[in-house]
């Protein structure tokens, strides 16, 4: 779906800069200048990596960011694979195969500890060089410490499991420190992503972004990029921000469960039918709007041309129809339910003022007792309490990937 955009960007005002996270911002030239300081310390396997995926960094800090969201999918993909593996073991798993199991699942940490700690110490020795991007490249050390904690300590969980004497229960626990770790990968991909983001809107780089890198490849709906390129978009065709916007923040309630009992794999493929759900459910004949993958495990619908109220009504009848869905993964009903946080877009509001108030206003709902929806309208957080609509359940065959 096209935006509008035949009005001229050059009405706007220096203070409003569109997608600018702050009037006192540097300029895009000062920005650029400052940051490509760092451009020749970019290590050339990391340029390497980079034109293999077809990506051109400006920068170290922007090049690192890049470099560690591919490493740690490749890293995600391999725990995966030994995830499948050990689920596919009888109950009654041979001591042998699992020590070689827990072997490799070892080499396959301390590999990505060393890629983590090779991307600190290459921001660590440039940090005078970085200009503008220190406090994110200092970030994004920190990042890395801590994941690398993390990892370490389930390292050094799995050095002390008894696999001999008691397989079945080795396994089961072998299973739990690998969701773990599937959940740190995850942390570092959405982290690493906002890092970018935070780069390209400073940047003002957003319409430059590639159509293909706008799309979650999973579900085939707008990724993070996308959505904020979505916002830039309608921004620019509305300078004045007259049109009125309301967003809804949707977080599955039971994904990292249904995870652990069936796999991150089988949960790929539940999220892709979700994902695909979702899509059919937003209005196709008025208003505009658009369903974007945000993290993992949540979903923002933008709703163009509409008021929270009327964006409340929306996603309380997606939200009735997912609690009357049933998803079947593998033989099993397994529920997806959600909660959800709505806000107005408001005049002097970035994507980050607005992302801020979604998820308070989703953890409200969380902590109200999960699946509902909060509504923001300028006072806070406060629940609704929503009509009952006739909404038609079905069943949904998670098909084999």
């Amino acid at each position: 779906m096209a935006f509008d955009s035949h009005q001229d960007t050059t009405e706007v005002d220096a203070s409003r800069e569109l997608s600018c996270e702050s009037a006192n911002a540097p300029t895009q030239t000062t920005v650029r200048a400052r940051a490509i300081a760092s451009i020749d310390a970019i290590p050339p396997e990391y340029i390497g990596m980079l034109q293999g995926e077809s990506i051109v960094a400006n920068s170290l800090v922007e090049a690192s960011a890049e470099v560690l969201r591919l490493e740690v999918g490749k890293y995600r993909d391999a725990l995966i694979e030994i995830d499948n593996q050990l689920r596919a073991m009888d109950d009654s798993p041979d001591s042998g195969l699992l020590e070689v199991i827990t072997v490799e699942l070892e080499d396959l940490n301390r590999d990505w500890l060393n890629k983590q700690a090779e991307a600190a110490s290459t921001l660590d020795s440039n940090q005078d060089a970085l200009g503008e991007y220190s406090d994110i490249g200092g970030s994004l050390n920190m990042v890395l410490m801590e994941q690398a904690a993390q990892i370490e300590t389930t390292i050094s969980n799995i050095e002390q499991f008894d696999l001999s004497s008691d397989p079945a229960d080795g396994r089961r626990r072998l299973l739990q420190e690998i969701s773990r770790l599937i959940d740190l990968a995850h942390d570092l991909r959405d982290k690493m992503q906002d890092t970018l983001l935070t780069i390209l809107r400073a940047e003002r780089r957003l319409a430059d972004i590639d159509r293909k890198m706008q799309f979650d490849g999973l579900t085939k709906l707008h990724n993070r990029n996308g959505l904020e390129v979505v916002f830039y978009e309608w921004w620019r065709a509305d300078i004045r921000r007259e049109r009125i916007v309301s967003v809804g923040l949707l977080d599955i309630d039971n994904l990292r469960k249904i995870n652990e009992r069936f796999g991150a794999l089988a949960g790929d493929r539940l999220l892709a039918e979700f994902g695909r759900l979702l899509g059919e459910l937003i209005r196709k004949d008025r208003g505009f709007d658009i369903v974007a993958r945000s993290t993992g495990q949540q979903f923002v619908i933008f709703f163009g041309d509409t008021g929270p109220r009327n964006a409340t009504s929306s996603v309380e009848r997606i939200r009735q129809t997912l609690e009357a869905t049933r998803f079947n993964l593998d033989g099993e009903d397994v529920e997806m339910m959600v909660s959800i946080g709505i806000t107005e877009v408001v005049a002097d509001d970035t994507t980050t003022k607005v992302t801020k108030r979604l998820e308070k206003a989703m953890r409200v709902a969380k902590r109200n007792g999960r699946n509902c929806t909060v509504i923001d309208e300028g006072n806070g957080p406060a629940p609704i309490t929503p009509p009952e609509y006739k909404v038609v359940g079905r069943t949904i065959n998670v098909e084999e990937r």
